[in-house]
């Protein structure tokens, strides 16, 4: 009897690791130029990335290599069921139809960036009408900013990178450049250093966080951002997510 135990033990044990090994690993897909938070040349494939993989890791979750595609296409491919997650991304109504949001991994304050010499500000909505606004393709416009773009009242340009935008805002060939305060101060570092031709609105356009997300029929999409929020919660707690946000700061 007690063979037998022993036996119906161990066969237990052994379906269940073989069904953990078993267990796909998440496919992601995130997209590039989207500094300090995404692209393939930052350590841990940038700032979101390194929250992400840490995220999944703190509850055993097995996680594909991540794969950089042109944000748009990253998209569609998620949608489609390609990968089972994309990040980062911000809230909008279109995107809360089709994807599943996790909980918030990073928040972020968008600004109106101006050349200097222009003389504007951004106080509210209103102060960009008449103006263009450089939004690279695949980027959602900032909420505040929707129904004047969609009345016709700012005209938008549609360059692959935010960092064409930077350089389109310096020649004047677009009037602002709208963006989180972690990318301006980033990338207007790197391209024009301490002497580069802009000044930020005093007042925020937004106040917003980045995500992840999963297409709404994915089989596994619930159960993916589950395990995702219960990770995240689990580096916030111990202090991990604090330390990544830190070393990503520092090699940036």
């Amino acid at each position: 009897m007690r063979q037998r135990l022993s036996a119906l033990v161990t066969g237990v044990f052994m379906l269940a690791s073989v069904s953990a090994a078993a267990a796909p690993s998440v496919r992601l897909v995130s997209g590039p130029d989207y500094f300090p938070f995404s692209d393939p040349s930052l350590p841990s494939g940038g700032l979101t990335g390194a929250l992400v993989q840490a995220a999944f890791a703190a509850t055993d979750t097995p996680v594909e290599p991540v794969q950089f595609e042109p944000w748009k296409r990253g998209y569609a491919d998620a949608l489609a069921g390609v990968f089972d997650a994309t990040y980062p991304y911000i809230r909008s109504a279109p995107r809360e139809s089709e994807m599943l949001y996790s909980d918030a991994i990073y928040d972020i304050v968008s600004v109106a960036l101006f050349r200097a010499d222009s003389g504007r500000d951004y106080a509210a909505p209103d102060n960009l009408r008449g103006l263009t606004l450089c939004l690279p393709i695949g980027y959602a416009p900032a909420p505040p900013l929707v129904s004047l773009i969609d009345a016709g009242a700012i005209e938008v340009q549609h360059p692959s990178t935010s960092d064409l935008c930077l350089r389109e805002l310096a020649e004047g060939r677009v009037d602002v450049f709208v963006s989180s305060t972690d990318l301006i101060e980033q990338r207007v570092a790197a391209l024009f250093g301490p002497s580069a031709p802009f000044a930020r609105g005093h007042v925020p356009v937004l106040r917003q966080s980045l995500y992840l997300i999963a297409p709404r029929a994915g089989a596994s999409s619930v159960e993916l951002i589950h395990r995702f929020n219960e990770g995240l919660a689990r580096i916030r707690r111990s202090g991990r997510y604090d330390a990544i946000v830190q070393q990503q700061r520092d090699a940036s």
